[in-house]
């Protein structure tokens, strides 16, 4: 019989505890994560079937921590968790084509069976996703507004970061400092966006060696 493996990843160690015992108890392979770096690590050292990712938490929220990991593992079936369900939190993981957003409020009765689900239906192919800041930063480009291009693309390099994909954070950060040359001149902040630029290419630069 197949074990699933289950990520869950909450900052709130209480609520992760009771996720891991309740899908333990269920017969899945569970291993929990308490942000974003951790979750990144745990992804980095085998493939999992399902996470589930609370919405709230610090440095990188739910949809940003959801979102590298499925690009770290494409087939990955993403449940975002919360305990703040919102009309437009709700629209936003549909918009991130997440499998499913469940309140905390009733997660005991909806998330084995949720879960039964997204592992029986067919999976999509992978794709490659471009990530949400930098459609944003494209919507932004497109409107003209180039100051808060560069602030998108930025968060965008920092996310980078966090996969340590450093060539990807050099161009986002040189792209940041583009946008914001145009919008504003030669400012200190872009003098910082070009440094940091700088720093990625020679952090690039050692992880290559």
């Amino acid at each position: 019989m197949t074990r699933y493996k289950v990520l869950v990843v909450d900052d709130d160690v209480f609520v992760a505890e009771g996720l891991v015992e309740h899908l333990q108890e269920a017969g899945y392979s569970v291993v929990a994560a308490h942000n974003a770096r951790e979750a990144i690590a745990r992804i980095r050292e085998e493939t999992y079937d399902v996470a589930l990712v609370d919405m709230k938490m610090p440095e990188i929220d739910g949809f940003q921590t959801a979102s590298i990991l499925r690009q770290m593992q494409p087939n990955l079936r993403v449940i975002i968790l919360t305990g703040y369900p919102s009309v437009d939190s709700e629209m936003r993981a549909a918009q991130m084509e997440f499998y499913e957003y469940l309140p905390k409020s009733n997660w005991y009765d909806l998330l084995l069976p949720t879960i039964e689900r997204a592992l029986i239906e067919e999976r999509p192919a992978p794709k490659k996703r471009p990530s949400d800041l930098e459609k944003v930063a494209a919507q932004y480009t497109a409107e003209g507004k180039h100051e808060l291009a560069a602030l998108a693309l930025e968060q965008a390099a920092r996310l980078a970061e966090f996969t340590h994909d450093w060539e990807r954070a050099a161009h986002l950060y040189d792209e940041a400092f583009k946008h914001m040359r145009r919008a504003r001149g030669l400012s200190d902040d872009a003098r910082q966006l070009r440094d940091l630029a700088e720093s990625a290419r020679e952090m690039a630069k050692e992880a290559s060696a």
